[in-house]
């Protein structure tokens, strides 16, 4: 079932018209023409807080975040839903309800914020906590697969709530973002939650009106209300934008409705990696580092961001998300190194070469490698083009087989392939053992035990990322390639200085 929900991952969108928000070109102004500026008396014109909101929602899911099918109105839950923690632009844990999370081997303990109340006024327990836990274990939604590491969630004689989880995870508290509902609430329209806002009523025929909880432990901003608009499908949302029936909606770029949103917005990170996956159990070439190693180096990800993805995309030299705080003082640039990456596969015997120029092997057969990529998902599909291209400069011939997505599982499956383009959601603490090998996602990747030892001790402690690092590029398993991006579209009268995670798109809502 985990392999099936991990595959399913994989699928992702056509290509998109750009994310990128451009600022108009200054005309050109001759010296002479500048007029000499007077005095300046007034002052500059100040940005109102926004004392009301509209967000788009679906009538037809519910607002019980444990019942919702729809994005939409997933994106709602930070309003209405507090967690005990929640992850900040550069994927840090930062606690909400928490007011502590320490570790002690694989125990992971969560001291609660005191005087926490419930919308309703009652005050949260540890057993709202275990509760809630166990309804997100039990939704079957994608909350679920990220708490899977978890053996056991209790409440102590103190009070804390005790995670034991079956391997350490320095960075669990960043999977503590289940939201939190009263026990015995979780077959309820709109569970009793902690949050900014609470549902306070309906408005219309099918709107409802969120309004700002006075019993509030945090900081308050200027919305006192948001009113919800039923919206039945994205076409819809792209009227209901430009027309000013709703402030903003978020898009993951994913399906070519955003060729039709206001091009004011902000870029979302998101953290979904695309890469190249390598067939490395077969014999022959793949099965050498420095040949893989070559190809990472031969590769200009920064024309795979630019062309194939629009521009909504950044570049990713590790397997982890470029902004991803542990990674400290690493260079995460990502530069072609044609010259490395030839004097790599000279150096493993293969300078013969055929009449069109590319490498033979050490008995003078062709190299050819067979590139997988899915025909359904037009990004990957110009992405696969330009590598063929881009390894061709140094000497390897790369034929790309395109399937469906059907077909491409099947390929997957059975190890029919050499390469493949991919593409994987990471949870929020940047767990990339499903792409390692015995994992998931892993399909025919090679084996390192001296990866698997490094990525262990690193994920137990939080310690030696960079030694793990430095090991995976000299090994490649798999090439990281970019992170996609999304982007949050709005009207031209709303003007709030946003501030997005791909988990709260509200995340300094207080500011606007």
């Amino acid at each position: 079932m985990k392999q099936r929900y991990y595959a399913l991952l994989l699928a992702v969108a056509v290509a998109v018209s750009g994310c990128a928000v451009s600022e108009p070109e200054p005309e050109d102004i001759s010296p002479e023409q500048i007029p000499v500026p007077a005095p300046v008396t007034s002052q500059p014109e100040q940005v109102q807080p926004v004392s009301e909101l509209r967000l788009a929602y679906s009538a037809s899911d519910s607002l019980n975040p444990y019942k919702m099918k729809t994005e939409l109105n997933r994106q709602l839950i930070p309003l209405l839903y507090d967690s005990l923690t929640r992850v900040d632009p550069s994927y840090r844990p930062e606690n909400r309800l928490a007011e502590s999370v320490t570790y002690n081997g694989n125990i992971c303990t969560v001291k609660l914020r005191r005087n926490i109340l419930f919308s309703d006024g009652s005050l949260l327990q540890g057993a709202d906590v275990v509760y809630s836990f166990r309804t997100a274990v039990a939704s079957g939604q994608s909350i679920a697969m990220r708490l899977q590491n978890v053996e056991r969630c209790e409440v102590d004689q103190e009070g804390n709530v005790i995670f034991t989880l079956s391997q350490p995870d320095a960075d669990f508290a960043a999977l503590l973002s289940f939201p939190i509902i009263k026990e015995g609430h979780a077959d309820a329209d709109f569970p009793t939650g902690i949050s900014r806002y609470y549902v306070s009523g309906t408005w219309g025929n099918t709107g409802v009106m969120l309004s700002a909880n006075p019993l509030y432990y945090g900081e308050k901003g200027s919305i006192e209300t948001i009113r919800l608009v039923s919206s039945t499908d994205p076409s819809a949302l792209a009227f209901s934008l430009k027309s000013g029936e709703i402030d903003l909606h978020y898009s993951d770029l994913s399906g070519s409705e955003t060729n039709n949103l206001s091009t004011s917005g902000r870029v979302v990170s998101q953290n979904r990696m695309v890469f190249l996956g390598i067939n490395g159990r077969q014999q022959g070439v793949l099965a050498e580092p420095a040949f893989r190693r070559a190809l990472d180096l031969a590769l200009n990800r920064d024309e795979l961001v630019s062309t194939a993805y629009m521009s909504c995309a950044e570049v990713s030299r590790y397997p982890f998300h470029p902004s991803f705080y542990r990674l400290g003082t690493l260079n995460r640039s990502a530069p072609r190194q044609l010259t490395q990456a030839d004097a790599l596969l000279d150096r493993l015997g293969l300078t013969q070469t055929d009449e069109y120029g590319y490498r033979l092997g050490i008995l003078g057969e062709p190299i050819r490698l067979r590139l997988l990529t899915n025909s359904e998902n037009a990004a990957r599909t110009a992405a696969a083009t330009l590598i063929v291209e881009q390894l061709s400069q140094i000497g390897i011939r790369v034929e790309v087989v395109s399937q469906s997505f059907s077909q491409y599982e099947e390929s997957l499956a059975r190890g029919g392939y050499d390469l493949y383009l991919g593409e994987v959601r990471l949870f929020e603490n940047m767990d990339i053992s499903p792409l390692m090998s015995g994992g998931a996602l892993a399909y025919s990747v090679g084996y390192s035990e001296q990866l698997e030892t490094l990525y262990a001790a690193y994920k137990g402690t939080g310690e030696g990322l960079e030694a793990f690092c430095e090991a995976f590029e000299a090994e490649c398993l798999f090439l990281p390639l970019l992170y996609r991006q999304g982007q949050i579209s709005f009207n031209r009268e709303f003007q709030a200085e946003m501030i997005a995670t791909e988990q709260d798109l509200f995340y300094n809502i207080v500011e606007w």
